[in-house]
C-alpha cells in the first residue's frame, strides 16, 4: 500500500467536508428540519480543526495540538446533540460536555508523550464514534433499516480509522513516534475516513429525507380546518382496522355523524361562522373518544368514528355520549342562535375477509339517511329494528 501524506489527506478531506457542509446548509436553508442546524455546526468545527492539525510544527502545540484535537472532540459531541435532537431523545447537558473535559486532560497532561495522548485520544474518538453508532442503531424499528444501517456503518468505519492510528502508534518502536508518520495503518485509516465521511452525511439526509416524507404523508391525511383525520386518512385507518378484525374475528363498529340544520347557520351567520363550529364539534367529540378510536372528518358537516374492537352495544353507548355531548354544548356561546344536535348512524360488524369497506359505509350512511328522515338529534343502527335502545333514550 503506497503510504498517503497525512497533511496532503487532511486538506483533501478539509475540502470535502468544507463541499458538504455547504451543501447541507443550502439543503436546509430553511432550518425546520430538526437537529441540522448542530450537525452543520460540528462540520463547521471540524472543518477549523483541520488547519491547526496541518500547520503542527509551524504553529505553538498549544494550537495545533490541544485546541485541534478539543474542536475535534467538541464537533463529534455536536453530532451526538444533533442526533438526540433529531430523534427526541433526552441526556443530561454534562454528557456533551464530558467528551471535551476529558480531551483536555487527555492533551493537557500528556501534552509531550505522543504515544500516550496518541492511543488514548483515538481511544476517545472511537468511543464518541461508537456512541453515535448506538444512538442511530436504536431507531432499527422506526426508520427504514438500510437508512440506518447506512448511517451507522459510517461511524463503524470512523472507529476503526481511530482504532487503526491507536494500534499504529502503539506498534511503532521508535521512543518518541511521530503520530502522523507514514505507514501502512496510517494510510489505511486516512483512507477510511473517506466512505466514513460519505456514509454518515448519506445516512444523514436519507434520514431526513424520510422524516419529510412521513410528514408530508401526515398533513396530506389531515383536515386543515379541524386538525383532525380527513377523508383519505380515514380510508386508510378504516381499511386497517377491517384487517385487523378480519385476522382475529373481532367486531368493527363504524359511526357516521351529521349536524342537524348546519346549512341554516351557514346561510345566515356566514361560512366563518360555521367554521367555528365544525372546529369546535371536532373538540366536543375528540373529549368523548376511545384511545383506540378514529375520528375524522369527511366532508361538510360530516364526522366518522371507526371503533375497532367494539361490539353494537357498545358502539350504541358511544354514540348516545357523542350526541348528547354536542346536544348538551353551550353553543350560545359561539353566537348561534339556538342549540345544534347531530344526528348518528351506526353500523357494526364481526371481521372477515370477505368485508367490504365501502359495503360498511354505505350501511353507516343508510342508517344516517333513515335517522334524518325519522327524527333529527337521534341514533339509528343499520342491522338493528327501526327503533334501537339508543335512539329510543335519544327520543324519549
Amino acid at each position: 500500500m503506497l503510504p498517503l501524506d497525512f497533511r496532503t489527506a487532511i486538506i483533501l478531506y478539509f475540502f470535502t467536508n468544507l463541499c458538504i457542509a455547504a451543501m447541507l446548509v443550502v439543503a436546509f436553508s430553511n432550518g425546520q428540519a430538526r437537529g441540522t442546524r448542530l450537525w452543520i455546526a460540528g462540520m463547521v468545527i471540524q472543518l477549523a480543526s483541520a488547519p491547526l492539525f496541518v500547520l503542527r510544527g509551524v504553529i505553538a502545540d498549544s494550537l495545533s495540538i490541544i485546541l485541534g484535537n478539543l474542536l475535534f472532540t467538541l464537533a463529534w459531541s455536536c453530532y451526538l446533540a444533533s442526533l438526540d435532537r433529531f430523534f427526541g431523545n433526552r441526556r443530561q447537558p454534562w454528557l456533551y460536555a464530558a467528551p471535551l473535559v476529558l480531551a483536555a486532560a487527555i492533551f493537557g497532561v500528556f501534552l509531550h508523550d505522543a504515544r500516550t495522548r496518541t492511543v488514548l485520544a483515538n481511544g476517545l474518538y472511537a468511543a464518541q464514534c461508537l456512541a453515535l453508532a448506538a444512538v442511530i442503531l436504536a431507531q432499527w424499528g422506526r426508520f427504514r433499516r438500510r437508512f440506518i444501517t447506512t448511517f451507522a456503518l459510517g461511524y463503524a468505519l470512523a472507529t476503526g480509522a481511530c482504532l487503526l492510528r491507536a494500534l499504529a502508534i502503539l506498534q511503532n518502536t521508535d521512543p518518541t513516534p511521530d503520530p502522523f508518520g507514514p505507514g501502512p495503518a496510517q494510510t489505511a485509516s486516512l483512507l477510511l475516513s473517506v466512505p466514513s465521511l460519505v456514509a454518515c452525511t448519506l445516512g444523514f439526509v436519507l434520514l431526513h429525507r424520510e422524516r419529510m416524507e412521513v410528514e408530508i404523508r401526515r398533513l396530506a391525511e389531515i383536515d386543515h380546518l379541524t386538525g383532525l383525520t380527513n377523508r383519505r386518512g380515514f380510508e386508510a385507518g378504516f381499511a386497517k382496522a377491517l384487517a385487523q378484525a378480519a385476522g382475529s374475528h373481532s367486531w368493527t363498529s363504524l359511526a357516521l355523524i351529521d349536524l342537524d340544520r348546519f346549512k341554516a347557520i351557514n346561510d345566515r351567520l356566514g361560512h366563518a361562522a360555521g367554521d367555528v363550529v365544525l372546529v369546535e364539534l371536532g373538540r366536543i367529540l375528540t373529549r368523548e373518544m376511545g384511545p383506540d378510536d378514529l375520528l375524522a372528518r369527511i366532508g361538510g358537516d360530516e364526522f366518522c368514528v371507526v371503533m375497532p374492537r367494539t361490539p353494537p352495544e357498545q358502539a350504541a353507548a358511544l354514540a348516545e355520549r357523542l350526541r348528547r355531548a354536542v346536544a348538551g354544548h353551550d353553543w350560545p356561546a359561539y353566537g348561534l342562535p339556538q342549540p345544534l344536535t347531530a344526528t348518528i348512524g351506526l353500523s357494526s360488524r364481526r371481521g372477515s375477509r370477505q368485508d367490504s369497506g365501502a359495503d360498511f359505509l354505505r350501511l353507516a350512511d343508510m342508517a344516517l339517511l333513515a335517522a334524518k328522515d325519522e327524527a333529527r338529534n337521534t341514533i339509528r343502527q343499520a342491522d338493528a329494528p327501526a327503533t334501537c335502545p339508543a335512539q329510543a333514550q335519544a327520543q324519549a
